[in-house]
Parts: C-alpha cells; sequence; structure tokens
C-alpha cells in the first residue's frame, strides 16, 4: 500500500487527490439532487448561497466583465497551458503526466464549484411552489385578461418614460445608476419574499455587445466568475430587463422561465417608473405572442388597447432586430443553449424562456385576487 500511494504521489500532486475526491463528492450529490428536491434545494441555499456571493463580490468591482476577457485571451492561454506540458514532458513524462493530472484536477474543482454553487438549483421546488402560485394550463381568455391588466400598469407610467426618437424609449439615468436600482428593487423583493437570496452586486456590460447581438443574447450569467453579463446593444428596455434577468441567476434562480419572471417581479417593485415600465413592457409581449397563437381574436381586441407609444416600442424593436434576426451565429448559439438548458432538467430547452407566460398569468391573477 505504501508503494502504492508513493507512486501515485510521483504522477499526481497531493492537492490533486484532494480536488479528484471533491470532483467524486459533487458528482455524487448533483445525482442525489435529481431525486431529492429538498436535498437540492438544501445544497443551494447553503452553499451555494456562499459561492456564489463570493464569486459575485470578488469581481464586483472590475470595471470591465472578466468573463468576456477570459473567452477573448482563451485562445493565448490554451498556447500557454501546451508550450507548459511540453516543457515537463521533454524533462521527463512523470513530470508531464503530474503537470497533465494538476491541470486536470483544476478543472475538475470549478466543475465541482458549479454543483455546489448553482447545479443543484436546477433540481429544486419550482418558484410557482415557493410563491404559492398556481401554475395551470392558460385559456386564451386568461391571457387576454393578464395582456389587459399589464397594459394598464403600463399606462400608470407612461406618462413618465422618455421617448428621444417617438418610437423607442430610452433610461435617463446611467447604467451603474441601472444597477443601483435594480438591486433597491431585488432588496424589496427579498423583503416580501425571505426565500430569495439577498445579495448586491453589479452587471457587466458587454464590449463587444454588437457582434454579441447576432446571436440572438441579451445576457449571460457566468458562475465561474460571479458576473452578470449584459448586452447593452439591444434597447433599454431590454437592457434593464436583462439585467435583472441575468442578477436573478446571481440569486442562484437558474430555470430560465423563473429568472424571467423574477426579473418581471423586480422591475415592477422598483421606485423608477421606468423600470416599472421595462419590465411590464418586456412581459407584456411574450404574453401577447401566447395571446396570438391562442386566439386571434382576442389578440386583435387585446391589441386594439395597447398604449400608442407601446406600440411604437414595440415597432421600433423588431426594426432594430430585423438586422440580426437570421443568420449563423444565431443557428449555433441556439442550439449550444438548447443543449445546455436541456441538459440540466429542463425538457423545453430555449423555448423555456416563454414558460414565463404562465407564472405572470398565475402571479397576476393571485394579485387581482387581494
Amino acid at each position: 500500500m505504501k508503494k502504492t500511494w508513493q507512486t501515485v504521489k510521483k504522477y499526481v500532486p497531493l492537492w490533486s487527490v484532494v480536488f479528484f475526491a471533491l470532483f467524486v463528492a459533487a458528482l455524487i450529490v448533483k445525482e442525489v439532487a435529481k431525486y431529492e428536491e429538498g436535498f437540492a434545494d438544501f445544497v443551494s441555499d447553503s452553499s451555494g448561497v456562499v459561492i456564489r456571493a463570493a464569486l459575485a463580490y470578488l469581481t464586483n468591482y472590475i470595471p470591465f466583465s472578466l468573463a468576456e476577457f477570459l473567452l477573448l485571451a482563451s485562445p493565448v492561454f490554451i498556447v500557454l497551458i501546451c508550450m507548459a506540458i511540453g516543457r515537463r514532458v521533454r524533462r521527463s513524462p512523470a513530470a508531464g503526466i503530474r503537470y497533465c493530472a494538476g491541470f486536470l484536477s483544476v478543472v475538475l474543482l470549478v466543475y465541482s464549484l458549479f454543483i455546489f454553487g448553482y447545479g443543484t438549483g436546477y433540481y429544486g421546488k419550482t418558484i410557482d411552489e415557493k410563491l404559492g402560485l398556481e401554475r395551470d394550463g392558460v385559456s386564451a381568455e386568461e391571457l387576454y385578461d393578464t395582456a389587459i391588466a399589464l397594459m394598464d400598469a403600463v399606462r400608470e407610467d407612461i406618462d413618465e418614460v422618455f421617448y428621444p426618437q417617438d418610437t423607442y424609449s430610452a433610461m435617463r439615468f446611467s447604467y451603474a445608476e441601472m444597477n443601483e436600482k435594480l438591486n433597491a428593487a431585488y432588496d424589496r423583493l427579498c423583503d416580501r419574499y425571505p426565500s430569495f437570496q439577498r445579495l448586491h452586486s453589479n452587471t457587466k456590460p458587454v464590449m463587444l455587445s454588437e457582434p454579441w447581438t447576432y446571436t440572438h443574447t441579451s445576457g449571460v450569467y457566468c458562475f465561474f466568475t460571479g458576473e452578470a453579463n449584459v448586452n447593452v446593444n439591444y434597447p433599454d428596455y431590454i437592457v434593464v430587463s436583462s439585467a435583472a434577468h441575468e442578477m436573478a441567476h446571481q440569486r442562484g434562480i437558474t430555470r430560465e422561465d423563473e429568472a424571467n419572471f423574477v426579473a418581471f417581479l423586480v422591475c415592477t417593485m422598483s421606485d423608477d417608473a421606468y423600470v416599472r415600465y421595462c419590465g411590464y413592457a418586456d412581459v407584456l409581449s411574450e404574453v401577447m405572442n401566447k395571446l396570438y397563437s391562442a386566439d386571434y381574436e382576442l389578440y386583435a381586441k387585446a391589441s386594439a388597447c395597447m398604449p400608442e407609444q407601446l406600440r411604437r416600442e414595440y415597432a421600433a424593436y423588431s426594426e432594430f432586430f430585423d438586422q440580426y434576426r437570421e443568420n449563423i451565429a444565431a443557428d449555433v448559439s441556439g442550439a449550444i443553449n438548447d443543449a445546455y438548458i436541456t441538459s440540466h432538467g429542463q425538457p423545453a430547452g430555449i423555448q423555456s424562456y416563454g414558460l414565463v407566460v404562465d407564472l405572470v398569468v398565475a402571479y397576476m391573477q393571485q394579485r387581482a385576487a387581494l
């Protein structure tokens, strides 16, 4: 046994053995979480809270997206790693194996942190269960009623919304101020629903936002750097709601429809009229799309009630998006995102983003009943 252990130490650093053991533990935790949602929530609400907060705070004050920098610099890192492996192999095969084992153990440690910090959240209780919402099949009439209720909410704030070109809206505060407003709104959310993680964090504007738009990506949460990255090339009302969506992921809301719903809740709880407008406007478009598919007559009836400013907002967005609508980058990005979402227990894949409508309908019905 002693000789075997000496052989292992020759090829694998001791700290790597620890990392490999942690990886095995993470795999066990993931498998148990798949079948025990209470256990999944326990991990997400204990180690997950600590890891997500630590990563977010570590990168919070870096003025640029570290995740974007690492992605752009990855070819250089790959070359440097290959060179380092080559030098050690020339020194001795054992040194080369030892270096590769160490590198692999670090990669597996990062994945283990993902499981303990975020990954189990995909298997916990759904948000409708946590908030006591009755999420059943949605009828066309319920979609219509929800659309009208959302339009009424928009009308309460629309006089305070700035439309610089009389077509699209624009925020009259800086990006940093937007982060402050969303953090304040998240505090209100946590006051009302204590089950949400209380965390103050800043989203990061992506430097390559314009080319990123071709992938149809409005934002990405990078767990490994703790950053909520936002595509600022989109119209402002999408930027605000996307920032709220990615901040939801930072707080452990893993499922896409639930992150969309939390973004809606947060925006509409803001004390700023434009942030509230963004929340209502973004989710209303999803409701109207689903109503269009369910009952065109009710869709036309609801559309006739839409405020003219909001109608122009949607028309301007459609015109903006036309230049990015059809391209190979969007197809590839969509396929990758669909595979990632499906692999984490969301069979609807990228279609799960649109499932937010069911949650919004249930929430608006609950609110109307109070």
